[in-house]
C-alpha cells in the first residue's frame, strides 16, 4: 500500500491513501504503515526531523519515494 505525506496540503486526520488525502507528517505515515508499504513524500519543508523518521522508516521496512519537484 502507498501513504502520502506533503508538508504543505496534508493533515493527518486524513487517510493518507492518495495525494489529495496526504498526511502532513512523516511520522504519522510510519505509524499507519505495515512493512512492505511505501511512503511517497511530497516535495516541501518538514518541521520533524526528517533523517531520522526516515531511518525509523527503513528500519519498519517500508520503502520511501519523494514525489514530483517542488514548484
Amino acid at each position: 500500500m502507498n501513504w502520502y505525506v506533503s508538508a504543505k496540503t496534508g493533515k493527518d486526520s486524513n487517510d493518507g491513501r492518495s495525494p489529495g488525502a496526504a498526511f502532513r507528517t512523516v511520522q504519522h505515515a510510519i505509524t499507519a504503515a505495515a512493512a512492505g508499504d511505501m511512503l511517497v513524500i511530497a516535495p516541501g519543508a518538514y518541521d520533524q526531523d526528517l533523517p531520522r523518521r526516515i531511518g525509523d522508516a527503513r528500519a519498519a521496512k517500508l520503502t520511501l519515494a519523494v514525489a514530483g519537484s517542488e514548484s
